[in-house]
């Protein structure tokens, strides 16, 4: 991926299905806004939230200019890293696959990859949202929502805390898998969408956006296995039972603010911002090479713009 453009074997068809696959459950992608850059080390806009909202003398008497303003920025250094792998067609898996079907063995080692990187990069996002000192403000819940607990009561006062710390709706709500669990099967979301005596249906993420009045629910169904190599393996909802209320544009611009940016280098030798390359055969391994990269930074660039209800199958 630091290749020179005289070394590149980007394969043009790969990296077109790269562009745009996502793996079933993965949602780092639409979590926070893509932007590309032209550098791979740069500094990025924080909006003055205070600066936008202050009120401005917009008055302009006769024969006089109109009064210039600013918008004023706070700023931070953004570094792209280089998250790459790669995967190898052997001589072997040639000799044992129809010649019609080469492509797909290699499209198949290039989506193996991907799910690894894309796995990777939904930890990365998840982590930074689940820790509470890069949100505005953080709870746990009274009473579990597995329990007696009032899922819906405990979402509005998240809502409710980014919209009047902030003058600002939050537009998105992210629930972790089991709390989703918990909130669509409580009786009060059920009775209050399908109605009364609503047959044990349950609600789906589209009827819960319409009742909290937010532009869209997304629920995190990755799931990583903790253990080592060679170890039983043990699973775990990356999200597990935690709950954020955050607004994001739904542009990406440094005009507007944001709780967060998933920012991305776009090299001027590569095609993509994601490509995927399939190097020469190799004598010594007898194989080909498949390998896919993309240099990224995600930052919190507004955190006052997030609020997270913590564990809220558990009660304090």
């Amino acid at each position: 991926m630091g290749a020179t453009s005289k070394d590149l074997h980007v394969d043009k068809v790969l990296t077109e299905f790269a562009q745009g696959y996502t793996p079933e459950g993965n949602i780092a992608g639409m979590l926070f806004p893509m932007v590309t850059v032209d550098k791979q080390t740069d500094i990025y806009l924080e909006a003055d939230r205070g600066r936008i909202l202050r009120r401005q003398d917009t008055k302009r008497s006769p024969g006089t200019e109109a009064r210039r303003v600013e918008r004023s920025f706070g700023s931070a250094t953004y570094h792209c890293v280089n998250y790459a792998l790669k995967d190898m067609v052997t001589i072997e898996d040639k000799a044992n696959t129809d010649p019609t079907m080469i492509f797909s063995k290699a499209e198949g080692k290039a989506k193996g990859i991907l799910d690894d990187l894309f796995l990777d990069w939904e930890i990365r996002v998840l982590d930074k949202i689940k820790n509470t000192a890069n949100v505005g403000s953080s709870a746990a819940v009274s009473s579990a929502w597995n329990g007696t607990g009032n899922p819906l009561s405990d979402v509005n006062t998240a809502l409710d805390n980014v919209r009047y710390a902030n003058g600002k709706k939050a537009n998105r709500v992210l629930f972790g898998a089991e709390a989703w669990d918990s909130f669509r099967r409580d009786a009060t979301v059920r009775n209050i969408i399908l109605g009364s005596n609503n047959g044990g249906g349950y609600v789906n993420e589209k009827q819960v956006a319409s009742l909290l009045d937010v532009e869209e629910v997304l629920v995190s169904n990755a799931f990583e296995n903790s253990a080592d190599e060679g170890q039983d393996e043990s699973l775990n909802s990356i999200m597990g039972d935690n709950v954020l209320c955050y607004y994001v544009p739904k542009a990406p611009t440094i005009e507007q603010p944001s709780f967060g940016y998933s920012i991305r280098w776009q090299q001027s030798n590569l095609p993509a911002p994601l490509v995927v390359e399939r190097h020469p055969y190799n004598s010594k391994t007898k194989s080909e090479e498949v390998e896919a990269g993309y240099y990224q930074d995600e930052r919190i660039t507004g955190k006052s713009y997030g609020y997270l209800l913590v564990s809220v199958n558990s009660s304090t």
